[in-house]
């Protein structure tokens, strides 16, 4: 009879725990520790500490239910008191967890262990689907760079998703040009389903209101599934009612229409109350069942088979120099805007109002709209990470670092995407109906009626000219920038440096 503890963290809520495979629950204790101190190194989003100590409360329920026993440090300052004080009551032999999702925790949390004279042993994550074996045999010597797509195909094989014998459904691997259609004017959405308000969520809302209540965000009426219960009949809702429309309408954007045909289930998965193959699994089976069109299906399984696992081992391997990148020299802080949503821009301000209310909106707010503007406007890639990661309840930061750095903010040179996600207004009009009735007019470049972007966008262009002039996928843009006018390109650039210089004082646009 060995006593064994298994430390579970915060966003380690699987079902099937790894750490918990093979262990007797008669000897087995559980360690949970709840800390403030960690959660306030960053000014988090309110909705994101209420998920996530809800979901810890949540898990510890339901494990306690299976038949485990819990150790549970709630509200406790830091970790290492509850620590010192779990091994001195239970005193376990072995001790063993997860492996973290954060760099450099594994090590953190080992030696907070070995000073009690005791060896971490750590299992592997297992919330995702490759492995860095599969990551690594892509590279050659000759390929020093792998793409998504390329890192998706290989996914798709050794999944056998949506695959037909060895060729892809349909004949063709990726669909995302049919994910491109615009929004229609009066169009009609699914209603939003709400989770129910259980005991233990009620009890995370009031504890963050209490040591949290400077944070930014507002809480509202918490609507993210906290329980692996929850979480699937939040699927079921997707699966049910959204996912047919979700490829054609992926990129589109309405005002006062926050979710669109998304899935928002990010945060359950990042926390592990879903599998990404659960859910691809159950989205191949809506195609192959007639129910939903393949072009929505394949988006959704890119997305987790694809992008989800491409920016994890993609973290893991360029990790920890990865984080300092800054390719393009970008130095303006965080716009305060960003902060409190006070901005005349109305897709500025339709994407903040719903990261401010709910903690989350969709990747083309993301980086279309949020990202988009911080990377025309130069802010630092670092600063904007941290915001991020702060601001969003289904960030972290291996979800963070190569999104914003590399993705969104093009910092990294080129590892993530192969050019910068640029974009004048000419795009937020196609895709959105922000533009109309917005205070700037999208169809100008100069002047104070201008359409912001406009003006960064070229100016964007102007500034890393001899940067994007060797990229393939730049030239074009390069080239139109260069066939302009002298007299319009200085009247763009002092439109731009006037805007980037509020930026930089902590203006309004």
């Amino acid at each position: 009879m060995t006593p064994m503890t298994v430390w579970i963290t915060a966003d380690q809520c699987l079902p099937r725990h790894p750490a918990l495979l093979g262990a007797d629950p008669a000897t087995t204790t559980i360690l949970m520790i709840e800390s403030i101190a960690c959660w306030r190194e960053r000014r988090y989003h309110k909705r994101k500490l209420v998920l996530v100590f809800a979901a810890m409360r949540g898990y510890a329920d339901d494990l306690r239910a299976a038949g485990w026993r819990v150790d549970y440090y709630a509200e406790r300052d830091a970790y290492e008191a509850p620590l010192a004080e779990h091994l001195a009551r239970y005193r376990p032999v072995r001790v063993a967890m997860m492996a973290q999702s954060e760099y450099g925790v594994d090590q953190r949390l080992s030696a907070a262990v070995a000073a009690h004279g005791l060896t971490m042993e750590i299992v592997p994550h297992a919330n995702f689907i490759s492995t860095a074996a599969d990551f690594d045999a892509l590279f050659t010597p000759t390929r020093a760079r792998v793409t998504m797509e390329t890192f998706y195909r290989r996914m798709r094989v050794k999944t056998g998703l949506l695959m037909d014998g060895n060729a892809p459904a349909g004949g063709t691997w990726n669909l995302d040009r049919e994910n491109r259609r615009p929004p229609k004017r009066g169009m009609t959405l699914p209603p939003e389903p709400l989770p129910p308000q259980r005991p233990h969520i009620r009890a995370a809302i009031a504890m963050v209101e209490h040591h949290f209540s400077d944070h930014p965000g507002t809480i509202g009426d918490f609507d993210i599934p906290t329980t692996r219960a929850d979480a699937l009949a939040y699927a079921d809702d997707f699966f049910t009612i959204r996912l047919a429309g979700f490829g054609a309408y992926e990129d589109a954007m309405l005002r006062g229409e926050r979710r669109m045909y998304h899935s928002r289930l990010s945060a359950p998965i990042n926390l592990g109350l879903l599998h990404p193959l659960e859910l691809c699994e159950r989205a191949e089976l809506a195609y192959r069942s007639g129910t939903a069109p393949l072009a929505s299906v394949e988006g959704f399984i890119r997305q987790l088979i694809g992008w989800r696992e491409f920016i994890w081992q993609t973290y893991w391997r360029v990790m920890p120099d990865y984080r300092t990148r800054n390719a393009l020299a970008a130095t303006l802080p965080v716009p305060a805007f960003y902060r409190d949503g006070n901005t005349s821009m109305a897709c500025v301000g339709s994407a903040l109002e719903a990261t401010l209310e709910l903690g989350w909106a969709h990747h083309i707010q993301r980086l279309m709209i949020l990202g988009n503007f911080a990377l025309l406007a130069g802010c630092e890639p670092q600063a904007m990470t941290d915001w991020f990661w702060e601001m969003y309840v289904d960030g972290y930061d291996w979800v963070m670092v190569p999104n914003v750095i590399g993705m969104t903010l093009y910092a990294d040179g080129g590892i993530v995407g192969t050019k910068p996600y640029a974009a004048s207004a000419n795009y937020i009009n196609r895709m959105s109906d922000y533009c109309r009735g917005c205070r700037y007019d999208p169809k100008q470049t100069v002047g104070d009626d201008a359409c912001p972007f406009n003006a960064l966008y070229w100016d964007f262009l102007a500034r890393h000219e001899a940067t994007f002039a060797a990229n393939p996928r730049m030239v074009p843009s390069v080239r139109a920038w260069q066939a302009k006018e002298p007299a319009w390109q200085s009247a763009v650039r002092a439109r731009a440096a006037a805007l980037r210089t509020r930026v930089r004082e902590g203006g309004r646009i």
